[in-house]
């Protein structure tokens, strides 16, 4: 049985309707046409007027059953599509897990291969980061002791002595400052978070400062505010994005939909799929351009480089299959230019 929400509801309905007004009107019929005939039947008996009247009832009788049939068909039908709907939605949202899956694993590849100096200053922003929310939690529940020797700790292990003495100096700093002033300057910090998208980052906070001061009513509406930026910022994207499509802004607008991504509920992924398909295929057509530009130029590193773009974005299309077939012999094409420079 549909839900009350499906799309589709009112076909059910209005099949609903004409099916009760189609049996009505057939039981009609099927009772005059049985009075009818025992009526007439009842003078005199003829068997080619039997006959008749028996087809008759029988046809009566068979249309009241194809009516069940075909209303019992359309419920199913609009039943399956609301059952399914769902299943589509999600099937969606997991394609987008996987691609970002994805992502996250060509990342993790690329920093196995950097070195470990490299990896060291990747990762230093995020322990300093981390180092100082730790801090500041002392600071806030005036734990001045333990802020010191979360400080010592962090000097024998890690070193950092620039940030070492900065984090020294801040619980200098913090003894000497009203419970208020800690505050706002936790309130200070998290704003921050909020106006760089930290939104992670900005609740993680935010809840460690309920925990020390659940009382405090500047704390106590950061949850909210949090929430309005970040409706708002979604907002904004959705704005960018609307004005990126209208002006044929491909990449751009592709840019937005991978950051939106991270806030559209399946509901609202669903309504922007048929432009977000306009916007893929256009962006797909871009790519099939340049690789022409670059094959009619003999340009064959160029169009190797489009054509691993487009098997890697897209790579159930039927031009990253076209552009498989054409791999080997632009690689062949490019390594004889190579040598055929090479010899000038």
């Amino acid at each position: 049985m549909p839900t009350s929400n499906s799309r589709f509801t009112w076909v059910v309905t209005l099949v609903r309707i004409w099916s009760l007004i189609a049996l009505v009107f057939l039981g009609v019929c099927f009772v005059a046409t049985g009075v009818y005939a025992g009526v007439a039947l009842a003078g005199e008996f003829v068997i080619d007027r039997l006959l008749l009247w028996i087809v008759a009832l029988a046809a009566e009788a068979s249309a009241g059953a194809l009516v069940l049939i075909f209303r019992g068909l359309v419920e199913t039908i609009v039943s399956n599509e609301q059952a399914v709907k769902p299943l589509a939605d999600h099937l969606k949202r997991i394609e987008s897990l996987l691609e970002a899956a994805h992502e996250s694993n060509r990342r993790l590849i690329e920093l196995s291969q950097m070195s470990d100096a490299a990896r060291s200053l990747l990762f230093r922003r995020h322990e300093i980061e981390a180092m100082n929310e730790l801090l500041h939690e002392h600071l806030i529940a005036q734990d001045y002791a333990g802020g010191e020797k979360l400080v010592n700790d962090i000097e024998k292990r890690f070193g950092h002595t620039e940030q070492v003495e900065q984090m020294r100096a801040e619980i200098v700093k913090a003894k000497a400052t009203t419970n208020e002033q800690k505050v706002d300057a936790a309130l200070g910090r998290i704003g921050k978070l909020i106006e760089s998208g930290d939104w992670a980052g900005a609740s993680r906070q935010t809840r460690r400062l309920s925990q020390l001061l659940p009382e405090n009513p500047k704390i106590a509406a950061l949850p909210q505010l949090i929430s309005d930026a970040r409706t708002k910022h979604k907002r904004d994207l959705l704005g960018d994005y609307d004005q990126a499509v209208r002006g044929g802004d491909v990449d751009r607008s592709i840019e937005l939909l991978h950051e939106l991504d991270k806030y559209l509920t399946p509901q609202e992924a669903a309504a922007m799929e048929e432009s977000a398909r306009g916007v893929f295929r256009a962006k797909l057509h871009n790519f099939g351009v340049q690789f022409a530009i670059r094959v009619t130029d003999q340009d064959w590193a160029g169009a190797i480089a489009i054509g691993r773009q487009i098997t890697s974005e897209y790579p159930n299309s039927r031009m990253a299959q076209e552009v498989r077939q054409k791999m080997d012999t632009m690689r062949t094409l490019a390594t004889a230019k190579q040598e055929a420079v090479g010899a000038e």
